[in-house]
Formats: structure tokens, C-alpha cells, sequence
């Protein structure tokens, strides 16, 4: 390998980090984006799919689509089972 060949295969794999790193940081925006507020618990499983994982805190349920590599993506439900809230971090 020349020293050319070895400084594009570095360019490139720099832009491939880069690339994936910004990927990362925009997925929950892009995932939650079609969630309104006023949904039905029903609704957001259609339209996203199920959560990663849920709690629930005095009535109010907590809908997390969070990956390790993500951001916070969570939608939060009142007693009603209608999101009221939805976070992206």
C-alpha cells in the first residue's frame, strides 16, 4: 500500500464515523416525528411499533423507543391512554 492509498482509506473512514454519528443523533427525531399529541395508545403502535421498553408512574405511562446508540425517544401517555408529551433528546 502507497501512502495515498492509506490517507483515502482514513479520509473515508472519517466521513463513515462522522456519517454514523449524526445518523445517531437525528433517529429518535425521525422515528417520533409522525406522533401528535392527542394519539391513542393503539395509534402510536400502529403508526411506530412497539416500545422498547414501558413504565409507568403514578397513572401516567411512559413509552420508551430509546437504542443505545440514540438519543431519548420516549412518548408519555395520561390515565386516558392519549400521549399528552413526547421526548426527543
Amino acid at each position: 500500500m502507497n501512502s495515498k492509498s492509506i490517507l483515502g482509506f482514513v479520509a473515508l473512514l472519517v466521513v463513515s464515523v462522522a456519517a454514523l454519528r449524526v445518523y445517531s443523533w437525528t433517529w429518535s427525531e425521525r422515528l417520533l416525528a409522525p406522533v401528535r399529541v392527542g394519539m391513542t395508545r393503539s395509534q402510536v403502535q400502529v403508526l411506530i411499533g412497539p416500545p422498547q421498553h414501558e413504565s409507568t408512574n403514578n397513572g401516567v405511562a411512559a413509552w420508551d423507543y430509546t437504542r443505545s446508540w440514540s438519543r431519548d425517544a420516549r412518548v408519555y401517555f395520561d390515565t386516558n391512554d392519549v400521549v399528552w408529551a413526547i421526548e426527543t433528546d
